[in-house]
């Protein structure tokens, strides 16, 4: 799956296919990296440009045609607008047919203090109309939604919505009820605000959602659900787009996908995400934006929010203070996502790393590491097998990314275990984080001390009365990148420093 990011022109792109920004020294420093220019006329561009206009026009059409993801419109817009200047001229057209905004043919609109509704009576059933307002009953469920859905965002503190000028009739912002369901989306939002060359890149959203949810069409869930859980997660994207349209896109769809749990609970449908993001697939880099793995991220920030959890007004404040870092609005600190969770982490007194590798430790155990980790069956991150040879068993990290396994007491006589790990070294930010699991349920977990080399080793209790088992997790949480813009699928589509790292650990029972 292609994203869209910052890039350079020339080298330097406005945005660039396939990743979603972070800098290179995002936990050194909190500074952002000056933000490059937008691209000019698509002849002055490259051809390689050309050729990711290209994908990303493919892409858009194959969401519309119900052969990606549901919830992939609308970043694929997003990253189709940003590239569209360099179609050719048939291709141009086509691709400006996605970015007219929704026909509703006879449109009724209805305009409440902070949004407007535009639907067609030959598109939603009018059998149930309420003699107080005169609104089907779908209407009004979708009225009430977004009213429930905005309230919360704002009372949270999060920016409203940008105004659109007199695009839809008037400056709130507009929701057009389509038949979504048959292209097999779930709905989506999209601005028209032109995207200045320098900046700011705050920009206005208009939004579509399907006009029923039919069981036919949606059968996971009841249509109230689907709705509920749709509005959360698009108008989080509207919100985000009041900070920055171009955020990386693994950062806005894991929170966009965080905020729907947070806002309707019961619901769980990104329950369906978890074996897809780091609870399934540890090995995949945190910051990969690709198929549905980022989806799957939203546990990366379930899990900082639940150690982390001061609220402001009813929502936890941390991923709030995190948009407040990326913003990109006139004056905002515009910090990519991974400098924005770093600065907000280390106000908390904390860091990335830190959090990255608990993080890691804690997906052994999802059932005791979570809230609802228990209640909803969270899986367990997989221990997957290292190679074996004179001792050591071996594997190989990517950035941002653990790979986990365990030793079992089988002598009776054997009290410790004496675990040695051999990792990179100690500037690409590797850990070893260790859990001796009790006979009789208790957890104690504790790091390996690593010298600068990234050696390092520990004795742990280990005898068969008292131990369970003993759990190890080795860790690669670089977030370096050189060069950024490098058309990658990570971070800043940048080439990551601290790829593909042998990470070694041995143990020795006595």
């Amino acid at each position: 799956m292609l994203s869209l990011l910052r890039g350079l022109l020339g080298r330097r792109v406005l945005l660039v296919l396939l990743a979603t920004g972070v800098v290179a020294a995002m936990l050194t420093s909190p500074v952002a990296q000056a933000r490059p220019s937008a691209p000019t006329d698509a002849k002055a561009q490259p051809s390689g440009r050309q050729v990711q206009a290209g994908r990303a026009l493919d892409r858009v059409q194959k969401v519309f045609a119900g052969q990606a993801p549901r919830r992939d419109a609308t970043l694929a817009l997003r990253d189709l607008n940003l590239l569209r200047s360099s179609l050719p001229t048939a291709e141009r057209a086509r691709a400006a047919t996605y970015f007219a905004r929704p026909s509703v043919p006879n449109a009724q609109v209805r305009c409440w203090s902070t949004f407007c509704i535009h639907w067609s009576p030959t598109m939603v059933t009018t059998d149930d109309v309420s003699p107080a307002n005169g609104l089907s009953d779908y209407i009004d469920l979708v009225a009430k939604t977004l009213s429930d859905v905005q309230g919360r965002y704002t009372s949270a503190g999060y920016r409203a919505v940008k105004k659109d000028g007199t695009r839809g009739g008037n400056g709130k912002p507009d929701i057009y009820i389509q038949n979504l369901g048959s292209q097999g989306l779930y709905g989506y939002c999209n601005t028209d605000d032109l995207i200045p060359r320098t900046g700011p890149y705050d920009t206005s959203a208009y939004c579509a959602l399907d006009n029923d949810y039919s069981p036919s069409e949606f059968p996971t869930n009841t249509p109230s659900e689907n709705l509920q859980v749709t509005v959360a997660h698009e108008y989080f994207h509207a919100t985000q787009f009041a900070y920055d349209y171009l955020e990386d896109s693994w950062f806005l769809e894991a929170t966009a996908t965080w905020a729907e749990d947070e806002l309707y609970d019961d619901v769980d449908d990104n329950l369906q995400y978890l074996p897809s993001g780091p609870l399934g697939a540890p090995k995949l880099s945190l910051d990969l934006f690709g198929g549905s793995h980022h989806y799957g991220d939203w546990i990366f920030f379930r899990y900082l929010t639940e150690r982390f959890p001061a609220l402001r007004g009813g929502l936890p404040s941390l991923i709030l203070d995190m948009f407040i870092k990326a913003d990109a609005s006139k004056g905002g600190a515009d910090q990519y996502s991974a400098q924005a969770i770093s600065a907000v982490l280390k106000e908390r007194g904390t860091s990335f790393a830190k959090m990255f590798t608990k993080f890691a430790d804690a997906n052994l155990d999802p059932g005791a590491n979570y809230e609802e980790g228990a209640a909803n069956d969270y899986p367990v991150a997989p221990y997957r097998t290292f190679g074996h040879s004179q001792g050591w068993y071996t594997t190989k990290l990517d950035h941002m990314s653990s790979a986990s396994m365990y030793f079992e007491p089988s002598d009776a006589t054997t009290q410790e275990l004496k675990l040695t790990v051999d990792l990179a070294s100690k500037s690409t930010s590797p850990a070893a984080i260790v859990s001796v699991h009790l006979v009789g349920g208790g957890v104690q977990t504790s790091q390996i001390p690593l010298n600068q080399n990234g050696n390092g080793s520990k004795v742990f209790p280990f005898a068969q009365s008292t131990v369970s088992w003993v759990d190890f997790t080795l860790v690669n949480a670089s977030a370096r990148f050189d060069p950024c813009w490098d058309n990658s699928p990570y971070s800043c589509s940048g080439k990551p420093v601290d790829e593909n790292l042998v990470a070694k650990i041995k143990g020795a029972v006595r």
